[in-house]
């Protein structure tokens, strides 16, 4: 093959991965878009706050997604999604939530432990606190296990930047420092865990 053809192909071949990724962040976009709709109806008192539907806060870095319930395929084009097998928000146990590093958990890099994590499900506010952030082999089910303090793991692969899928996982832990009831939710838009973390991320 000439040089020509070769570079050719390789533009050929950039131009497709570009637009895969696109793609995908067009579709998540739409995801959380549509999860506001539903979060501001709540708001305004339309609908009662559905119990699969609730909202992740990183008040140090200004973000907040909508998270799904049920680690699908699909629902994590959509955002991050509640890892089946974890305790719910609040509860004591492990509460497990991930999301795909290149779309809505790239903002994993960086968070820093101390920072403050909350999260809004049926009525209620959960506020935790970083402890801990690690690096483990995909096959390291550590961070998945239930313990009996109120924790919550946000996990997605790693390296961040990455072609293909990555070998590790990046691990971001805290625990509960408060909880309060909410007359309504407010907010804008601005398992087998192992088994699960190892096929989709």
């Amino acid at each position: 093959m000439s040089e020509r053809k070769f570079a050719i192909v390789l533009m050929i071949i950039g131009a497709l991965v570009v637009s895969a990724g696109l793609s995908v962040a067009s579709i998540g976009y739409l995801g959380q878009s549509n999860a506001y709709v539903g979060w501001k109806w709540v708001n305004q008192g339309r609908i009662k706050s559905p119990a699969s539907l609730s909202k992740l806060s990183f008040p140090s870095l200004h973000r907040e997604f909508f998270v799904m319930e049920g680690a699908t395929q699909r629902n994590l084009l959509l955002g991050p999604a509640y890892v089946g097998g974890s305790v719910k928000p609040g509860e004591n146990g492990n509460c497990v939530i991930a999301a795909h590093r290149d779309t809505h958990f790239r903002i994993l890099k960086d968070v820093q432990k101390g920072d403050e994590i909350s999260v809004d499900w049926t009525g209620k506010s959960f506020r935790y606190q970083i402890t801990s952030l690690a690096i483990v082999p995909a096959e390291d089910a550590r961070y998945y296990q239930h313990e009996g303090a109120a924790l919550l793991t946000l996990v997605t692969c790693y390296p961040f930047y990455y072609v293909g899928p990555a070998p590790k996982r990046f691990i971001v832990r805290a625990r509960l420092i408060e909880s309060s009831q909410n007359t309504r939710p407010s907010g804008s838009l601005n398992t087998t865990c192992l088994a699960f973390t190892n096929s989709y991320l």
